[in-house]
Order: C-alpha cells, then structure tokens, then sequence
C-alpha cells in the first residue's frame, strides 16, 4: 500500500486521541503514587482494627492509580476523636479514610447534648461495611446471672470503654430495668474482657461478635462465660437458643425504641470518606470497594485472618441512615431518656 502524507497525519492524530483518552482518568492520575492514611477509632488488635488492615491489604488494587495504604489508630472518645477529625481536620482529597464504631453514625441523634460531636454523619461519604454484627450479653460462668431473667434481680458489672459502648446497658436498664452498672476507664474491648478475666467486673456488652469471638469463642468452649440475648433485630441462627432482646419488650413503644437503638448493628464496621472529597474519587473508592468483595485473594486473606464477610454497600448505609434520623420525635426522645444516667 503507497505511503502519503495523508495517511501518517491521519495515524498521528489517531494515535494522539487514542492515546490521550487512556491517559484521561483524573482519579488514576491523583492517585498514583500517593498513600492513603486508613485512620481507626480504637487501639491496634480487636476488631475493628483487624477489618480495617484486611481492607488496606487489598482495596489500593481496586482504585485506580492503585494507592498505598497506611493505618493510624486514633483510640480515644468510643470513636469520636478519629471521627470529628475525619469531619474537621484530616485532608478532604481522597488520602483519608476511616473506620469508626457503629454508635458514631447515631450519636448525634441521640446524644444531642454531648458538646464532643463535632460532626453530622450524613454528610460523611459511607464507603460501606465488611459486615453487620451482632451484639451480645456476656456474663462470666462464676456471676449468678443464668439468663436474662437475673438481669431483673441482680446487678450485673459490666466493663465500659467509652460512651458509646454505654447506651446499650443504659437503655436496657431505663426501659426494661435490668440492673446493669457500668465500670468505667477501660481503654478498649479488649482490656475489658480482661477485667472479665480479673473478675474485676462480671461481663461485657459485646457490640459484635465477630470481633470479639477470638476471646467468645475459646471462652464458650472452656465454659468461662455465656451469653444471655442477642443485641440485634434480626436472630442469628448462630445463636439459635439465645433469645432476641426485643423478645422483651413489653410494648410497641418499647419495641420501636429498641430498633431504633439497634439499627447501627446493620453497618457493622463503617468506612467512610471525609466530606468534600471530589465526586470521582468517592465513587471510584465505593466500585473498588464493591469489586474487591467478589475477589478471591481478599476472599481468602480474609478466612485466613478469621474474619467474617457479610458486605452492606455505602448506598444502603445511606438509605438506612436517612430512615433512621426520620424517626418520629417522640421515640427519639424516649431513646435520649434511656441512655443518660
């Protein structure tokens, strides 16, 4: 075939377009060579540092650019030290996200005088959650507590790593009067559960299971403890014997406000984004999210680590969330009444 002009200037330009539209991702682009800082509401080794170092390992694969990642634990609050400065100080260009405890996404409704939040989760970007929980009522096998009947009669220690970790034992002991008393100054689950150990207090409210079954589980087969109800809306047929805590509610309004208090064992481990952080590069993160789900190698990194997977997308965090603060006052009000000493 001849050779002219026409031709290479045509290849040129053909070449050129082809070439500058591979090149056109502005998200690829910004994300290259750049490291992510995975900020985590609670100290390194329970559970919801183990999602978040599961999630690091993998999800720079799936964002394009394909980012490093690095985890900062900021203990401190029950989450509300690393949440308000996900909200107010951390960069807000997509080199920041976090993982904060379940409770934090419901805080401000219902702890609406804590002069401490200085955030509105609905403006927070949800990437989603690795998977929902849930709660449980602990008690050592030497408390007297057999089932959630003697929770009725006798007082309960129970061990408390913040404020969030206390609106179960306090609405429970407001609404249905159980005798919960609540020992503060524990850094995290995990020096609670040795206080348990201790015999320093008699048990713990377990916010998830899959967090805290490396220490359930060899507990409940060496008989060192029990667990009374199951802290969630839906039963867990992993607990089949153990009854649902609504199943305790006396009344409709007793059982609305239970939901209400319960709905945040949907989202379990809840990753999200600051606010502000461009279009694109939140719904790059949340299709990475989503496709490193259904990919192998984190599929079985994470049965290696022992973590459950029971995925809730940013979408349906969202939907859930705006239901949740279009609750009508008056069971709002009743649920801020539970929760205060």
């Amino acid at each position: 075939m001849p050779f002219c002009k026409a031709t290479a200037f045509a290849a040129l330009i053909i070449g050129g377009l082809f070439s500058t539209h591979l090149a056109a991702d502005p998200v690829a682009d910004f994300y290259q060579g750049k490291r992510i800082s995975m900020m985590v509401g609670s100290e390194a080794g329970g559970g919801y540092d183990a999602y978040a170092r599961l999630l690091t390992r993998h999800l720079g694969r799936f964002i394009p650019g394909n980012p490093d990642f690095i985890v900062q634990n900021m203990p401190g609050g029950g989450g509300l030290r690393v949440t308000n400065n996900l909200y107010n100080i951390a960069p807000k260009d997509g080199t920041a996200m976090g993982v904060v405890q379940r409770a934090i996404l419901t805080t401000p409704l219902l702890d609406a005088r804590n002069t401490e939040i200085k955030y509105d989760p609905l403006k927070f970007n949800w990437l989603g959650s690795l998977n929902t929980e849930t709660g449980l009522i602990v008690v050592a096998t030497d408390a007297p507590h057999k089932e959630m009947k003697d929770l009725f009669e006798k007082e309960l220690l129970v061990g408390s790593s913040g404020p969030t970790t206390d609106f179960m034992p306090l609405f429970l002991n407001n609404v249905l009067g159980t005798k919960f008393k609540i020992i503060a100054g524990y850094k995290s689950s995990k020096d609670a559960y040795l206080a348990v150990e201790r015999g320093e207090v008699q048990g713990r409210i377990s916010n998830g299971y899959s967090g805290d079954k490396d220490i359930l589980d060899p507990w409940i087969a060496q008989k060192k403890a029990r667990f009374l109800a199951q802290l969630t809306t839906v039963k867990n047929p992993m607990f089949a014997d153990i009854p649902l805590i609504l199943d305790f509610a006396r009344n409709e309004k007793e059982k609305q406000a239970m939901e209400l208090i319960l709905s945040a064992q949907l989202w379990g481990r809840p990753f999200l984004l600051p606010p502000g952080v461009p279009a694109d590069r939140v719904a790059a993160a949340r299709k990475g999210f989503t496709a490193m789900m259904r990919d192998p190698e984190f599929l079985a990194d994470a049965k290696k680590a022992n973590v459950d997977i029971d995925v809730v997308t940013g979408d349906e965090i969202d939907t859930v969330l705006k239901r949740v603060y279009a609750t009508p006052p008056e069971t709002v009000e009743a649920v801020r009444k539970a929760i205060v000493e």
